[in-house]
């Protein structure tokens, strides 16, 4: 999996302007504000159509009511063109020039390692699980059908509870339970190997805390219809659905305690890291090919033994775009970000100067 080429127009800061990537490590460095972060967000955009942002018209540069990118990519010997329009409220993907919807696109073609990913340890129980169903949703086109159709059904259970509509509850609980089981029962399986993947890697970063992932779930696959009933006099109460594994937590246990309550920044930090390469790892077990890797601000990992770990995961991927505010060593393109630009730089030490 390579991106030869990214394109953007009127992308957050970023100036209309077309980059092309080698294989390997391309290292992109300048000051804060600058528009790394938001290169690599562009990236991972057009690389798999998803974003994290609220509202896409926050990803539209000031005064324009649309931005495009475009990621050339080659995969299995192959080039194909990825494009994603964005305007208020609506995003629009192609491939080769054909509509597409986000799962048609290739599932496994980036990951993505941000600071911010610390807030996966210490952050809320939905982060964590938006983690956990965004990663089985790349795993399997099934699971992101039924986990949105799972969804819907919520949405429409809870909208039936405000209305006290109890006479209804038989047909959503039915279908509730038959895509919620289904969801719990893929979510246990799929955590087997994300367990392994990530107390591996969590060793491999230095820790000498055994590293456990979990599943915190509000009922189980076999008692869920009765939970349901048992609950239903408080669900019409606050009019909404209280059971169910939209409410399931991913439990982080470091040693013998709850990561978000007892693991030091660093320890969270070292966490984040683990499932982020259980995630590369996991993806590329599936799909035979190993992602583009987007690591943004590895400057900002103080511990020397965690940058080291980055740079050596950088290099060990057929392609990676690091970031910082210095040059990443070893990279086999240098760009200098300034005002939403980039510009190659020359290594001096190689050029003899």
């Amino acid at each position: 999996m390579l991106l030869s080429g990214l394109s953007t127009l009127n992308y957050r800061n970023l100036a209309p302007d077309t980059l092309e990537f080698p294989a390997g490590v391309t290292g992109v460095f300048g000051e804060n504000g600058a528009g790394k972060t938001n290169l690599l967000e562009a990236a991972y955009l057009a690389l798999t159509g998803l974003s994290d942002v609220t509202r896409l018209e926050q990803l539209v540069q000031s005064g324009e009511k649309e931005a495009y990118v475009r990621a050339d990519l080659h995969q299995g010997g192959s080039l194909s063109i990825q494009e994603v329009g964005l305007g208020r409220g609506r995003r629009q993907l192609k491939v080769d020039g054909v509509r597409v919807r986000t799962g048609d696109l290739p599932r496994g073609s980036a990951v993505w390692i941000r600071p911010e990913d610390s807030e996966l340890v210490f952050g809320s129980p939905s982060g964590r699980r938006g983690y956990l169903d965004a990663l089985l949703s790349r795993l399997s086109a099934r699971y992101a059908e039924q986990l949105s159709r799972y969804d819907r059904t919520v949405s429409q259970r809870n909208a039936a509870l405000r209305a006290g509509e109890d006479w209804a509850m038989h047909v959503w609980d039915e279908a509730l339970v038959k895509l919620g089981t289904e969801i719990m029962l893929f979510r246990r399986r799929a955590l087997t190997r994300l367990d392994d993947l990530s107390r591996e890697a969590n060793a491999a970063l230095g820790s000498r805390k055994t590293l456990r992932l979990e599943l915190t779930e509000s009922t189980t696959p076999e008692t869920y219809a009765h939970d349901l009933a048992a609950r239903r006099a408080e669900e019409l109460a606050r009019g909404a659905t209280v059971t169910g594994p939209h409410r399931d937590d991913l439990l982080l246990t470091l040693g013998d305690f709850p990561a978000n309550e007892y693991a030091s920044r660093g320890e969270g930090r070292t966490v984040a890291l683990a499932l982020r390469r259980a995630e590369l790892e996991l993806l590329a077990e599936k799909f035979g090919e190993r992602p583009v890797l987007l690591i943004d601000d590895f400057t900002a990992e103080l511990d020397p033994g965690r940058r080291s770990f980055l740079l050596d995961l950088a290099a060990s991927v057929p392609q990676a775009i690091v970031t910082g505010t210095e040059r990443a060593p070893g990279a086999a393109l240098t760009l200098r970000a300034h005002a939403g630009r980039f510009t190659p730089e020359l290594d001096m030490a190689e050029v003899g100067v």
